[in-house]
């Protein structure tokens, strides 16, 4: 049976598909494509059998490394028998484990239910606030499921807790700790890994026992993946486009015989400042994010504790 030597086990919305991009490209690395199987989390993959998910590593090279990378595993209690599944059949396994300010994270993972649910149905609009995911007197009356989360989410159980367990690491890591040791688990931050991919990769491919990723993967510099604000802004321009169409009307077909800077500017002029935004989710309320923080910042002592990492940047991200 060929299983993963290795998991990343999220924080979603953490830097892990950057950091599983650059793994990739190790010589001595194998990664499966999905990016994140989510097997040990599901109970509809997990019921398939082991030989199902143990065929994603068909193609590995003798003597590599193997990997996965699902956040899903580190969603607990939502996906209750995570931890246990990958003690039963890869009890050898070690962990990477990368940490993100709890309420930013919660809320970049808001954000990326909004981009899913616009992709999954081709309905541009936004339907719930972030408040409408998280707050238990808001969700009660928000939009239905149908209008909140992509087709293909249909796994996430649609409750209060879809975007904050992620954030709450000390369950979490609790939930690991009672089925593998401390020393299997390599913890990193976002926010380090953002401000020095390089460093933050040595420290993975050291924990594996591997030689540096070679120069050559970073290219220009490890380019961050999966982010929403791209998606966010071409359907800013595409509705800015629709509507400068119909102010300008018969115009709209000599547009391209204008030179750039005019077309600018007609568009500034026609287009009012901020129009075209009503696909994008709105701001964390301010209330919110001082009842997140109040939630998730008295966990950081017990997490330094824990992960041997240094969070004061977490503590200074609240006061500003």
């Amino acid at each position: 049976m060929t299983l993963p030597d290795f998991f990343i086990i999220g924080a979603a919305k953490a830097g892990t598909t950057s950091i599983f991009a650059l793994l990739e490209q190790h010589p001595d690395i194998f990664m499966p494509t999905p990016k994140e199987p989510e097997f040990f989390a599901r109970d509809d993959l997990y019921s398939a059998g082991i030989e199902t998910y143990s065929a994603l590593f068909a193609g590995a090279r003798p003597g590599q490394r193997l990997g996965e990378a699902s956040t899903l595993y580190s969603h607990a209690p939502l996906f209750p028998d995570t931890a246990a599944r990958i003690a039963r059949h890869a009890p050898g396994a070690q962990f990477i484990y990368v940490l993100r300010e709890p309420v930013a994270r919660a809320y970049s993972f808001y954000v990326q239910l909004v981009k899913n649910y616009q992709n999954g149905t081709r309905d541009y609009a936004v339907h719930r606030c972030f408040e409408d995911f998280v707050l238990p007197e808001r969700h009660a009356l928000a939009a239905p499921r149908e209008k909140a989360l992509a087709p293909f989410n249909a796994h996430f159980p649609d409750t209060p807790e879809l975007c904050l367990a992620g954030s709450d690491y000390l369950l979490q890591i609790e939930t690991y700790l009672a089925c593998f040791p401390r020393d299997r688990f390599l913890f990193l931050t976002f926010e380090a890994f953002r401000d020095d991919p390089r460093a933050t990769l040595r420290r993975i491919t050291g924990f594996l026992g591997l030689d540096p990723l070679p120069e050559a993967a970073f290219g220009g510099g490890a380019a961050a993946r999966n982010v929403s604000r791209a998606h966010f802004d071409q359907l800013e321009a595409a509705a800015g486009a629709q509507r400068l169409r119909g102010r300008v009307g018969p115009l709209w077909a000599l547009r391209r015989l204008l030179p750039d800077p005019l077309r600018a500017a007609l568009r500034r002029r026609v287009l009012p400042a901020g129009a075209g935004r009503a696909h994008e989710p709105p701001p964390m309320e301010p209330a919110t994010r001082q009842l997140l923080a109040e939630r998730f910042h008295p966990q950081i002592p017990r997490l330094e504790q824990l992960t041997g990492l240094s969070l004061a940047s977490w503590q200074a991200e609240r006061l500003c």
